[in-house]
């Protein structure tokens, strides 16, 4: 899709439809290059050698759908070493008690199924692409956690602080932009009694999403800036294995940490 065609249709569709669109032929385009780098191929090998039952990290012992992980790189997901950074505040969240999680962004269910397992917590996933829903669901299955989970595909600012009022409530966040949008000034009293880990996507100076979403809560939150390490790897890995044991982030990826401040 060009530029023009692109915001022509950002202009004349519903965000709703335009987002979904945008969202499958993202997913598209990264399973081509999967392809073309042997990432498929080297997470077949991973399998085949390894298994469908993740090995290390927060979530072991998870199993995954064959179909799922055949269409991403499964093989940072089968070691334990996918987002390595975000690890230690994993486990500190499995020992909060917390109403209900809300996971925006969650893809075929790495945390949704993981944290569910761990916390036996209700967890409301969403994902706008619609094959990732479904594997989320066979994940769900497959890990006897299907009535702990409802998935949903999208996940507004009305939506969002129904789900939060009046509950103590882990948000996670990774929707590829819209953060900025979905995290506004407005939204941030309903979610005063949450913890929140979002992904950061700061799509070039401008924006300045990192200052803005820190002032944001300030008041009603303690802030942690966790940054990506290429380099960092918690994790015993086959030398085979080391280059995509790691996912490909740029260097400057970041997530934000939030903890509710509680009141003295």
């Amino acid at each position: 899709m060009n530029r023009y065609l692109k915001r022509a249709a950002e202009i004349l569709l519903p965000q709703r439809t335009f987002v979904t669109i945008q969202s499958i032929r993202s997913r598209n385009y990264q399973m081509r290059l999967q392809k073309e780098w042997g990432v498929t191929q080297a997470t077949r090998e991973m399998i085949d050698g390894y298994g469908l039952t993740v090995l290390g990290g927060p979530f072991r012992g998870m199993r995954y759908p064959r179909e799922s992980l055949l269409v991403r790189n499964g093989v940072p997901l089968l070691f334990g070493t996918y987002e390595l950074e975000l690890q230690p505040v994993i486990e500190e969240i499995v020992h909060q008690k917390y109403d209900r999680i809300i996971d925006i962004g969650a893809a075929e269910g790495y945390y949704a199924v993981g944290l569910a397992l761990r916390t036996n917590t209700p967890v409301f996933a969403f994902d706008c692409e619609p094959r990732e829903r479904r594997y989320l669901r066979q994940m769900a299955q497959l890990n006897g956690v299907s009535n702990l989970i409802r998935t949903e595909s999208w996940c507004d600012r009305p939506t969002l602080s129904n789900l939060v009022r009046g509950a103590r409530c882990l948000v996670i966040s990774d929707c590829e932009g819209f953060e900025f949008d979905l995290f506004s000034a407005e939204c941030i009293l309903s979610l005063k009694e949450c913890d929140l880990i979002i992904e950061l996507h700061e799509f070039g100076p401008q924006t300045k999403l990192r200052s803005a979403l820190r002032s944001r809560f300030q008041e009603t939150h303690e802030s942690q800036m966790i940054s990506f390490s290429p380099a960092k790897l918690g994790t015993v890995v086959p030398q085979k294995w080391l280059t995509l044991a790691r996912e490909s982030r740029d260097p400057g990826q970041q997530w934000l940490h939030l903890r509710r401040i509680v009141p003295q």
